[in-house]
């Protein structure tokens, strides 16, 4: 419900979103030459909105709700895969995920970040039943109708899926398999992962092959990341957000809990605990542990060579971090009295503290990123790009005919207009266009500059001649800054 709330405002696309719906609108061939090859994501979740588009529609609440979709399917995957061994153990896991602000904030986004969340609650979820099949303590009752190898089926199909939603879920993928390959008891034989292998680095290999490697690096130069501080930091704030600089006083909080949930456990030590460790939990959480570790570190080596990290690619550790949270909740069965209780408060004042981070950052989003619609409801009744306006800074077939009227924006010369003397028609700037706006407004210092308001400085702007009639601030525009 919370992931769900303000779905139905249509507030406008951000830049990426308006990349992921232009791309899906194309014809099959052109969204593969066009957009997916030169690109650097793998095609699935293009694939899967177009189909969504052609059912839906491709306006703000259509093609989000598949997103909202995939969000739902990770959490009924956490559900039914941490079945069978204690209600909490359940309940601690749905609700870590569902209350994180990065589950909220992209259920609510044109990208394929929901998608990949859900494929790794199914990847993980299975090759956890597995294990516990093998070690013959599994007792998920929702699971009985599952055979071995049907879950093996699953377990390498959610593999090859997430692979192609992401290239950060690719290596997370194949971390994944080397730890469970390295265990032994998810796959009967190790010679079984070659044919998964292949299939996964297929569309890698295809998609390098396909155009230039260079160019796709240089579509990622934007990503700046301090090596080792930088890459933690990303993860955290991904992640385990609470624990980042972005959590405020709430960190703050977590910590006098955290050392408070400390001497409690220093306080009892001598305490006796008959109870003993589930041994199906304690592997768990060394496998997930060994997996969310092991990708870590392989970031960290990657991002010395080529800074790639972004807090919103480790997503797709969501679901091993919610899985873990279950299985130490169920090792917190052989504590005390006082030992539960003061991890629970902890875990309490956690939730609580994610889920008003991730409704903090969800309105942000509402509020909008960027306001395309703004600014194309002002050119719609101020009638002010009627003979045409020029427009640099993002490809106009992906704003016409979404959200501007075909005529109305006129692809410009970026180059000849920071140089050339006061413009006669209006210019808009989108995206890419924002770091020569200062240029711009040099070069036209009689034209007005208007922006649309959005939570990003690069906001979309529009310059207008003195003589125009139009009202700006009547439409919602602010001056620029």
């Amino acid at each position: 419900m919370a992931a769900s709330r303000g779905l139905g405002e249509n507030y406008s696309y951000w830049v990426d979103e308006l990349w992921s719906v232009s791309a899906s609108r194309a014809a099959w061939g052109v969204m593969l030459r066009d957009w997916l090859i030169p690109d650097t994501h793998p095609p699935l979740y293009q694939s899967l909105l177009k189909l969504w588009i052609g059912f839906s529609g491709s306006g703000e609440m259509a093609t989000r709700s598949l997103s909202l979709l995939m969000a739902g399917i990770g959490l009924v995957a956490t559900a039914l895969f941490t079945s069978g061994r204690g209600a909490g153990r359940r309940l601690v896991s749905v609700a870590f995920l569902g209350t994180s602000p990065a589950f909220l904030f992209y259920a609510q986004e044109s990208r394929s970040y929901a998608t990949s969340l859900a494929l790794s609650a199914v990847m993980l979820g299975a090759a956890l039943e597995l294990r516990q099949r093998r070690l013959g303590s599994s007792s998920n009752s929702l699971l009985v109708g599952w055979s071995d190898p049907a879950l093996r089926r699953l377990f390498g199909l959610a593999c090859l899926l997430l692979s192609l939603t992401h290239y950060f879920s690719l290596l997370f993928v194949l971390v994944v398999l080397a730890v469970v390959c390295a265990e032994g008891l998810v796959l009967r034989r190790r010679r079984q992962v070659l044919p998964l292998l292949l299939g996964l680095l297929a569309w890698p290999l295809a998609h390098l092959l396909s155009s230039s490697f260079a160019n796709k690096l240089e579509r990622l130069d934007w990503i700046q990341v301090t090596p080792i501080s930088g890459t933690l930091r990303e993860f955290l704030s991904g992640t385990l957000p609470s624990l980042s600089a972005q959590a405020g006083q709430g960190r703050l909080l977590l910590i006098v809990l955290a050392a408070a949930t400390a001497l409690v456990f220093a306080l009892t030590a001598a305490q006796r605990h008959p109870e003993p460790a589930t041994p199906a939990a304690l592997g768990e959480a060394r496998l997930l542990l060994l997996a969310i570790g092991g990708f870590v570190a392989v970031m960290l080596a990657v991002d010395l060579i080529k800074p790639l990290s972004q807090a919103r690619y480790y997503i797709v550790v969501l679901p091993a971090l919610a899985y873990l949270c279950g299985d130490g909740w169920e090792l917190g069965r052989q504590f005390g009295r006082w030992r539960r209780l003061s991890l629970a408060i902890l875990l309490a004042v956690w939730l609580v503290l994610q889920w008003q981070l991730g409704q903090r950052q969800l309105g942000e989003k509402r509020a909008p990123l960027q306001n395309f619609k703004l600014m194309a409801r002002f050119v719609e009744r101020s009638n002010v790009c009627d003979r045409g306006c020029w427009s640099d800074g993002w490809p106009l077939e992906a704003l016409s005919p979404l959200y501007f009227q075909a005529g109305q924006l006129q692809q410009a010369p970026i180059d000849s207009l920071a140089l050339a003397g006061p413009l006669q028609q209006p210019f808009l700037g989108f995206q890419g266009a924002f770091e020569d706006r200062p240029a711009l407004r040099a070069a036209n210092p009689t034209m007005t500059c208007w922006e649309a308001p959005g939570a990003w400085p690069s906001t979309p702007f529009i310059l207008l001649p003195s003589s125009t009639t139009a009202r700006p601030k009547q439409h919602g525009l602010r001056p620029c800054p």
